[in-house]
């Protein structure tokens, strides 16, 4: 069986694409509601990186040290 693309990536491209959409969501919201929004949603902005390694990077490094210890 030929796995895609999607199929191959789908644990980190799934949680990345929630994160993006979360932080701009969460920028949108600040932006709309916050009396200093620059500040806001430079702070916001900035955080993404943060973000994409605590909810993306390191638990696609633990599931295939998991993966690879099981196997």
């Amino acid at each position: 069986m030929k796995l895609t693309a999607f199929q191959v990536h789908r644990f980190w491209l799934i949680r990345a694409t929630l994160v993006l959409v979360l932080t701009c969501l969460a920028d949108g919201i600040v932006v709309w509601f916050a009396q200093r929004p620059i500040f806001w949603s430079a702070l916001i902005g900035s955080s993404l990186p943060f973000t994409m390694m605590v909810f993306v990077a390191i638990p696609t490094i633990r599931e295939e040290s998991r993966k690879s210890q099981s196997d």
